[in-house]
């Protein structure tokens, strides 16, 4: 039977003496690390480290659908909750999520973090002829560097400040001082976290090259556009925390333009293509992907679609799709942001209104988003919901970087080209042009509208709020909240307990 994440006996058993069996420095556990001369000795070793390296991440980011917990839920956008545990964000904006706890913790990213590192630093020490060529090495080296920044990127999107770790953690002699303290790492500035970030993802673009639909583990891992895709993120990002830095917008400019113009994807057209097109992408490793979490039964990388909030199915789907669902699957609420612009007569015709959910146009208990309802039957069990999900989790895709292209101009005053790339998103949904106003104001709003559709369940709209300081329709945010960065998430108790260094986030001092 196939099971969630079960990948080669080789990285199971690497994960086993060298992963789970540590945490980072940040945990303030011992750890240990195979010995170079045992382990790193092949190409095909350091592939499978790389392997484990993409593995943790999608762990940290899949581990009870944390991503939708994150980056989903708080936007209270389109996607209403039925679950009691989700509630407590949607509700009323208390991040405290009960028997959640790893909600808040960042150790899941800096184990995935530590272990891109630790690639980096061994393989950067291999001869070359134990690769095939040198591209290869560069390759897994860059991959790497890849991992290592994106999880540095979500932590701190998530909670803001956070430690930067320089060194990888490969002994417990790392832990301790001479002195026989245990060490301690603060929180660093999220500019200096940003710029770590930026230094990463740069070295990851320039030791990876281009690929296209169909090479081999296309979007499943990263290429030069995935980097180039993280870097357009990252910089947009950091020009939003500066309260606007043009030089950074630019920048993100040129990374999304080389995206849309090297990557080798497209679009896909949701007028002409339908059903078909819709559920290439969600099946990932399509046309338009540029980086994708693996979730392929073919492959062992698969679970079962189960009722209830374990896991981001349980939390996205319900009849017919599953067997019920518990309580905790959402619901279409005409409350929540979204649903009031997609019922306006412009989006008549807006075929993602069929295509990413159920009975939309019934506005109920039974409109849900389809982004993960793709499956496979077990052929082990004659119970006809025995199925295995077969939809990625869609990180990085071509929509999203046009989209995100289009805010920068934006926020440089280029509205045309603005809405240039506005409007080819809108035209592959059958949405009309753009008519609204010509300024920043009514161009934020409706970028972050069709983001908000063109992206649901995904996981980017609760981070597009902080990033285009647009909280409207989300009723417990105020200034007040926002001045003491309230819309990142508090930091576990745990965390601080085992590093006293770390300071709770303004907002969520006394309040845990």
């Amino acid at each position: 039977m196939k099971k969630l994440g079960k990948i080669n006996i080789a990285i199971l058993t690497l994960f086993s003496t060298l992963i789970f069996s540590c945490n980072s420095i940040l945990d303030q556990e011992p750890v240990s690390i195979t010995h170079p001369d045992v382990y790193w000795s092949s190409q095909s070793e350091a592939e499978q480290a790389l392997a484990g390296s993409y593995a943790l991440f999608k762990y940290a980011m899949t581990y009870q659908a944390n991503f939708l917990h994150w980056g989903e839920f708080p936007a209270k956008t389109l996607m209403d909750s039925k679950f009691w545990i989700t509630n407590y964000i949607e509700g009323s904006g208390n991040y405290v999520l009960p028997y959640r706890g790893n909600t808040q913790e960042w150790k899941h990213f800096y184990r995935a973090a530590n272990w891109a590192y630790t690639i980096e630093q061994y393989v950067e020490g291999m001869p070359e002829e134990l690769f095939t060529t040198s591209q290869e090495k560069n390759r897994i080296l860059g991959e790497a560097a890849f991992v290592r920044a994106l999880s540095y990127f979500y932590m701190t999107r998530i909670w803001g400040e956070i430690p930067i770790v320089h060194e990888s953690i490969e002994s417990s002699d790392q832990l301790i001082t001479e002195d026989g303290y245990i060490v301690e790492v603060a929180r660093s500035k999220e500019k200096e976290v940003l710029e770590y970030i930026l230094e990463t993802t740069e070295k990851s673009i320039g030791l990876l090259e281009y690929a296209s639909p169909g090479s081999n583990n296309w979007a499943i891992t990263a290429n030069k556009a995935s980097a180039e895709a993280l870097k357009a993120h990252v910089l947009l990002w950091y020009a939003s925390r500066e309260g606007g830095n043009n030089e950074l917008v630019q920048q993100s400019i040129d990374a999304a333009t080389s995206v849309i113009n090297n990557s080798n994807t497209s679009l896909v057209d949701y007028v002409t293509e339908g059903q078909e097109g819709f559920e290439k992408m969600i099946k990932g490793q399509s046309k338009t992907g540029l980086f994708e979490i693996n979730i392929n039964a073919g492959m062992d990388e698969s679970f079962r679609l189960s009722k209830g909030g374990g896991n981001h199915t349980g939390m996205t789907l319900d009849q017919p799709i599953l067997n019920g669902n518990n309580g905790a699957g959402p619901k279409g609420n005409p409350d929540f942001y979204g649903f009031e612009f997609m019922i306006e007569p412009e989006r008549e015709n807006d075929v993602r209104k069929e295509l990413f959910f159920n009975e939309f146009d019934k506005m109920g208990n039974q409109t849900f988003p389809l982004k993960y309802s793709l499956s496979s039957d077990d052929p082990a069990s004659e119970d006809p919901y025995a199925v295995f999900s077969e939809s990625n989790i869609l990180i990085f895709r071509l929509a999203d970087i046009y989209l995100l292209r289009a805010e920068a101009y934006t926020k440089l005053g280029q509205y045309s080209e603005a809405i240039e790339d506005l409007n080819l998103i809108r035209s592959k949904a059958g949405v009309p042009d753009y008519s609204g106003t010509l300024d920043e104001r009514g161009l934020i709003k409706a970028i972050f509208d069709e983001r908000a559709i063109e992206l649901v369940a995904e996981a980017h709209v609760a981070y597009d709020r902080i990033r285009m300081d647009y909280f409207e329709g989300v009723s417990w945010m105020n200034s007040d909240r926002k001045a003491k960065d309230g819309y990142f998430w508090p930091v576990s108790i745990d965390v601080i307990l085992r590093n006293p260094s770390i300071v709770q986030t303004e907002y969520w001092q006394g309040r845990l």
